[in-house]
């Protein structure tokens, strides 16, 4: 005697809810377990070193020497607010310093070693010899706006190696 009416509770849309919620509820929980395990599988991005990662192709170093001058000149003009006449000057002055740079870098990457300490000099002498004909160029206003910059740039870059090397020692320090 098995009918409708002699068992009133399986038929009884409360107890229907209830087994709903609880089908629903591990559906739920089971997704969430499939979607952690899957996440905690999806394989890692390889690091590479920073000296893999550009292997000295930067953009920088694919510029021709007349496009980093030129590059560097419109630059500087825009910061430092130059006429026509100190803009042509600063490019023919940028231009024979890129030129030079460039012929150095030939000249020691064919020999597959970085400069000797002589090399260094003469580097550092091209620089000064620059350096003193751009103070000829620039106004006494422009060249200590240049040099305030240069100050500012110095600052920033010490701060961010000082920054790297903290983090790479608190790296060593948990290996």
């Amino acid at each position: 005697m098995t009918g409708p009416g002699l068992c009133p509770q399986l038929n009884s849309p409360i107890i229907n809810l209830k087994k709903m919620k609880k089908t629903f509820a591990v559906l739920a929980f089971g997704l969430f377990v499939t979607g952690s395990a899957m996440a905690q599988q999806a394989p890692q991005q390889e690091r590479k070193h920073r000296t893999e990662q550009h292997d000295g192709n930067s953009k920088r170093s694919r510029l021709s020497p007349e496009a980093r001058a030129t590059r560097q000149t419109e630059k500087m003009s825009k910061e430092l607010g130059l006429n026509k006449s100190q803009t042509r000057k600063l490019q023919a002055l940028n231009l024979e310093k890129a030129q030079q740079r460039e012929a150095m870098r030939a000249q020691y990457k064919s020999r597959g070693e970085r400069p000797a300490k002589n090399e260094r000099q003469e580097i550092k002498a091209a620089h000064e010899k620059w350096n003193a004909e751009l103070k000829d160029i620039l106004t006494k206003k422009q060249y200590a706006q240049y040099q305030e910059q240069r100050e500012e740039m110095r600052a920033q870059h010490k701060q961010r190696r000082d920054g790297v090397r903290s983090r790479g020692d608190r790296q060593r320090q948990r290996s």
